[in-house]
């Protein structure tokens, strides 16, 4: 345990906390994680971001999307209900030269807002409309990090994975659905200002107020149900009835169900060989290349499956991963046991 760790109410933009840092991200250029005095959250994150990448000398930039696939993001998600009410209660962060993002499940930036200056200096990393914050795409930042582990996340300075975004301090919590589904995150970034405390607080405030709106007035026959079987309620992709698996009304092979489900765990997405070690276990060299045309042809076909289903899920390459939340039984199980609701 780091002295962080031990000391959470420390800022982790600290110069001697800091120097640690960049030490021991030097290393991760030789793939090695040392978890010398950085905090366990951090290291995590670069694990994870070295699966995808590597090494950092090869992210450099974002992947971004066209705009006009922005443009009906920004019409399609809910976050656009609330924009009036975000820009007030985000204000004072705004007001003290931060700046504040929304994005996607799936890690695009849909709106950036705050203080011109540092906007400005943000759009030089790419951190602007339409760029991919994810892990898959960035590595380690708040961004990347809370949309992975579903929890709310501080990324200071040299804890980026990118060493273009050492300059840069942020902290980001998950929105979610009132059913419990991640529908996107919301970022405050800039200075050493926007990892304290006071900025996290202001972010789960924000969230709160958020969240509250759209069970109210969004998706108020969700927050209200009161379903019978914790199972079945939210539950799109049904593998663990024992059954013939389902997306919605659709059959599915059971090697396409074991695909979705695993891309919705793997929120940043998995590469063929990672998938194919997924499904298939410890594989050799020979039997690897066999299996990764196994996994490419199934992607082919899911594909086509998903574009004729009724549910809106795109499954996108490089690594495999869905620019959606997917509501399984299996995930309902889960979270059903963790609440004491089946034993």
């Amino acid at each position: 345990m780091t002295l962080l760790e031990q000391h959470p109410r420390q800022n982790p933009a600290d110069d001697g906390y800091q120097r640690a840092v960049a030490a021991a991200h030097q290393k991760l250029n030789d793939a090695v994680v040392d978890p010398t005095g950085v905090r366990s959250t951090v290291t995590e994150s670069w694990r994870r971001s070295l699966e995808l990448h590597h090494t950092p000398q090869t992210v450099t930039t974002p992947v971004s999307i066209p705009s006009d696939t922005l443009a009906d993001h920004r019409k399609s998600h809910p976050i656009a209900a609330v924009l009036p009410m975000l820009h007030t209660l985000l204000a004072p962060a705004h007001d003290v030269g931060l700046i504040t993002a929304i994005s996607n499940t799936a890690g695009h930036l849909l709106w950036v807002d705050g203080a011109s200056t540092t906007r400005t200096r943000a759009e030089d990393i790419g951190f602007s409309p339409g760029t991919d914050w994810s892990e898959a795409s960035m590595g380690t930042s708040a961004p990347g990090t809370a949309l992975s582990t579903g929890a709310p996340a501080q990324v200071a300075g040299a804890e980026h994975f990118s060493q273009n975004v050492h300059d840069f301090y942020c902290s980001a919590i998950p929105l979610r659905h009132p059913s419990g589904g991640i529908l996107g995150m919301l970022d405050i970034t800039g200075s050493a200002t926007a990892v304290t405390p006071l900025a996290l607080a202001m972010l789960r405030n924000t969230a709160q107020a958020i969240e509250q709106f759209w069970a109210t007035h969004i998706f108020p026959s969700t927050s209200h149900a009161e379903p019978t079987n914790p199972l079945q309620a939210t539950a799109l992709l049904e593998v663990a009835s024992g059954r013939t698996a389902r997306l919605g009304k659709a059959r599915l092979s059971m090697r396409h169900a074991e695909i979705l489900t695993l891309l919705d765990w793997h929120r940043t997405g998995l590469s063929a060989t990672q998938l194919a070690y997924e499904l298939f276990g410890e594989l050799a060299p020979d039997q690897l290349r066999a299996r990764l045309t196994t996994v490419r042809a199934e992607i082919s076909r899911l594909r086509k499956l998903l574009d004729k289903s009724h549910h809106p899920i795109a499954l996108h390459s490089q690594p495999y991963r869905l620019d959606t939340t997917v509501p399984t039984d299996a995930a309902a199980a889960m979270n059903a046991l963790h609440r004491g609701d089946i034993t």
